[in-house]
């Protein structure tokens, strides 16, 4: 190595300067050197020898009687040993420097490390404070979910409460336009003219169609007239209001003479009647094909003597 013999040109240098060629080379020379200038290697310095490295006695005085050979041997063991040892030290520099460049590489590495788990724990934070806003806000939509279901329940509570009033009103407004019909008979079919007058001719329909004797002296009506509007292609019935129920009874059963004829007499009642009846007549008429008793009272339906119920097998 350029050092170790860089080294041992400074020993025989400092040896022919010393003038120490004779036999006093010795272990005083030896000390004096190595312990008095330290060697640097790779910038560091370091004690070649001191008074305890081997092939030192330890005495500083010379041995003048030692032979020149002998002194010349001891100065190559003494090199030797030198360069063992800074062989040795070359070979632990070499490893600290292996050893220092995977501590720069580990360190590198633990920044990295350090640098992730920074952004990891920021992102554990962000979720943290993402799942408190979000339980924050569930708690808000539960809340305000509970507070639509029980509007909900309020809403429905009073459609419920208004469809049954608004059934009942209905009723009763159907009940009400039936008892304001009760006294009324419809007239069909009777010849329709102008300038007509309703209530002699029913009066005269019911005396000469009908039979019924006396009819223009005995039944009194309210009011007649025809129902709708004018169309000359149809003939419009005439509603006749009596005066008293009993008359309106007695050509109500007369009804049944005019069998075999165009004409018709029938009760009045609200559109809403009319169309229920018009359901419930093809299966009154099928029962009674039947052989069964079936009749029709206002907007119900009976089959021997027992209420039908539209939607139901009847009994």
């Amino acid at each position: 190595m350029a050092q170790n013999g860089a080294i041992q040109n400074n020993l025989s240098a400092q040896n022919s300067q010393n003038g120490l060629n004779n036999g006093q080379f010795g272990q005083y020379q030896a000390s004096q050197t190595f312990n008095s200038q330290p060697i640097m290697y790779s910038g560091t310095p370091f004690m070649a020898m001191n008074s305890d490295s081997p092939g030192f006695t330890g005495n500083t005085s010379p041995t003048p009687c030692t032979p020149a050979g002998q002194n010349q041997g001891l100065n190559s063991d003494v090199i030797s040993m030198l360069l063992q040892r800074l062989d040795s030290m070359d070979k632990k520099l070499s490893q600290l420097d292996i050893i220092q460049n995977g501590m720069s590489a580990l360190t590198v590495r633990m920044d990295k490390m350090d640098h992730k788990i920074n952004n990891f724990e920021k992102k554990l934070r962000d979720i943290e404070q993402s799942r408190s806003f979000d339980s924050s806000a569930l708690e808000d939509i539960n809340k305000k979910q509970n507070e639509l279901e029980s509007v909900l329940k309020s809403m429905r509570k009073a459609e419920k409460e208004q469809c049954d009033t608004e059934t009942v009103l209905r009723e009763e407004i159907t009940d009400l336009k039936c008892r304001s019909m009760r006294d009324n008979l419809l007239f069909f079919k009777l010849p329709e003219e102008k300038e007509e007058s309703c209530v002699q001719k029913v009066l005269d329909f019911i005396e000469n169609d009908m039979k019924i004797e006396n009819a223009k002296q005995e039944i009194k009506l309210h009011r007649a007239h025809r129902v709708g509007k004018y169309n000359n292609t149809k003939v419009r019935p005439i509603v006749a209001k009596f005066a008293y129920f009993p008359d309106r009874e007695r050509v109500k059963m007369a009804a049944k003479a005019l069998a075999g004829t165009p004409y018709g007499v029938g009760e009045q009642f609200p559109k809403e009647i009319v169309d229920t009846r018009k359901r419930l007549v093809p299966i009154m008429k099928k029962a009674r094909d039947e052989g069964k008793e079936a009749f029709i009272k206002v907007d119900k339906l009976y089959i021997n003597k027992q209420l039908y119920r539209e939607g139901s097998e009847n009994v």
